[in-house]
């Protein structure tokens, strides 16, 4: 009953068939290629999703083309929309206190 065929793909194939070998041989490239460029897209999409410190608008708006080919007054102009606004809570207006003994 155990005979060295097999049924792959409505094929009959033998162990040792040289056109089995190469259709195993092409479907790990297609698997390692495809593995491969969904590593690049994950990379890509992790730089492309990142989240930037809100500090750093200032620079980004520095970097682009309208702030390069603006006058010094546009130039302040950008760079002062572009600092973020932090909300002034009182909370940190007290006195640091320190008592020496």
């Amino acid at each position: 009953m155990l005979n060295w065929r097999i049924r792959l793909f409505a094929a009959d194939v033998s162990v040792g068939d040289t056109s089995a070998s190469a259709t195993v041989v092409i479907i790990a490239v297609v698997l390692l290629a495809l593995s491969i460029a969904l590593a690049g897209l994950a990379i890509w999409l992790w730089r492309v999703t990142a989240v930037d410190d809100p500090s750093l608008s200032v620079l980004e708006e520095m970097s682009s083309r309208r702030y390069r080919e603006a006058d010094s007054a546009q130039k302040a102009l950008l760079r002062t929309g572009a600092t973020p606004v932090i909300p002034d809570d009182g909370e940190n207006d007290d006195e640091v206190i320190c008592q020496h003994e």
